[in-house]
């Protein structure tokens, strides 16, 4: 009496003779070498996809960095006359949310900066040494030698704008400003000049900003800026930047407060400054991983070839097993799993090529870019897993689509033909 063997059986048989099918000679190694091309394939198209969207969203996380770093999670700021109830209006924004953390007040004017080798337009920034580093991390960043500044007539300076003046720590620097008074003052005073010892140089790692920010003491820019006859400016500034709290959305917090303040007041998040430039990063990060995708399933192609020629080189075994006794769903699973081969094998390699040349890139910092182009000066990388592990199950889909056609034509395959074709 004949028993059926189950469907755990027929698995494990089709598993092994797909072993034994991928470890067998081919007549002149032809198959072999279609095999290595199709896997190759696999394994450069997942390479691909995993190195360029860490690229991407390298850039984007340090730009992001750089961003909020600079200018705050949260910014409050007058576009007219500047603030001058500044005690009263910082304890009524901090309690408008509970998800601010710390606040710093500053003083932002439009000047011209003066160097041994060079003239160049930027921002000076009067900065409150106690309450700045609680929110922006511009400190951190200061290159060796230099200071935060402290006593009146102190600056520092972005990287790159130091370069262009040809200026360095402990030397000085001429700042002009253009325009003086306010907007309800009637009109514009004559401009002001003054000198200010440089106290360090910072690398903010965005030439946006190393090329144009400068930072001094909050009452040194207030007297610099409103100085003169009027003696109530100590209090005066334009901007208030906020941190939040860890976990909390800034775009949220940014959205709750500005319904309840209007002209000359703005309320943004940090991704609101550079809006632009982060919308086009998501856009080419989308279309990229779009054609990189393509590659992928045109190298799921040379899978659909690989099978095709194993159909016909195996075909005098095919033939035997269904003389055997095999069905057609076990030849169905016997080439699906040869398929589920050639997408674990390419995946698997691609994802390992994709660690090491994610850890090159990053820790040797191999490739350099014109900062005043790309904003930054190196290629940074940062890996999501979620978005490697969707690219790995992508990949191995897409190879074991591949594998339904073949599959299906040998499962239709007459045993006769396979005999008579090997005869």
């Amino acid at each position: 009496m004949l028993v059926k063997p189950s469907t755990a059986t027929r698995f494990k048989l089709s598993l092994q003779i797909a072993v034994r099918f991928l470890l067998s000679k081919s007549r002149g190694n032809f198959l072999s070498l279609v095999t290595s091309v199709s896997i190759f394939g696999v394994s450069v198209g997942v390479l691909a996809l995993l190195v360029v969207t860490s690229v991407i969203n390298g850039y984007e996380h340090e730009l992001t960095h750089v961003i909020s770093g600079t200018q705050g999670d949260v910014i409050f700021y007058s576009k007219g006359s500047p603030i001058r109830d500044r005690a009263t209006l910082q304890s009524k924004l901090m309690g408008m949310s509970p998800d601010l953390s710390a606040v710093t007040a500053s003083l932002v004017s439009q000047v011209m900066f003066s160097g041994a080798q060079g003239v160049a337009g930027g921002v000076l920034e009067g900065i409150d040494p106690q309450t700045w580093p609680a929110v922006v991390s511009v400190e951190d960043k200061l290159l060796a030698g230099g200071k935060t500044p402290v006593d009146e007539n102190e600056i520092v300076l972005g990287s790159a704008l130091a370069e262009r003046l040809g200026v360095g720590v402990g030397e000085r620097v001429r700042v002009t400003l253009p325009f003086t008074g306010t907007d309800d003052e009637g009109g514009y005073g004559s401009p002001k000049v003054q000198d200010f010892k440089v106290s360090g140089i910072v690398h903010l790692g965005m030439y946006d900003y190393d090329s144009k920010y400068a930072y001094a003491v909050l009452s040194s820019v207030q007297q610099f800026v409103f100085g003169g006859e009027n003696e109530d400016f100590k209090d005066w500034i334009t901007t208030f930047r906020f941190k939040v709290k860890a976990g909390a959305d800034a775009e949220q917090v940014a959205s709750a407060i500005a319904p309840h303040f209007g002209f000359p007041y703005k309320v943004l998040d940090w991704s609101k400054l550079n809006k632009n430039l982060l919308y086009a990063i998501k856009l080419e990060k989308a279309v990229i991983a779009v054609l990189l995708t393509v590659i992928m399933m045109v190298a799921a192609l040379n899978v659909i070839s690989a099978l095709l020629m194993m159909v016909y080189e195996k075909e005098k075994e095919i033939a035997i097993l269904r003389v055997l006794g095999a069905r057609k769903m076990d030849h169905f699973i016997l080439f699906s799993f040869l398929g589920s081969f050639f997408g674990i094998a390419g995946t698997a390699l691609g994802v390992l090529c994709g660690l090491v040349s994610t850890f090159l890139l990053s820790h040797l910092k191999l490739i350099h870019l014109p900062a005043d182009i790309y904003h930054l000066e190196y290629l940074p990388i940062v890996i999501r897993w979620t978005e490697w592990s969707a690219i790995a199950l992508l990949a191995f889909v897409i190879c074991f689509l591949a594998t339904v056609g073949p599959a299906i034509q040998v499962s239709r395959r007459s045993p006769v033909e396979g005999l008579r074709w090997t005869a």
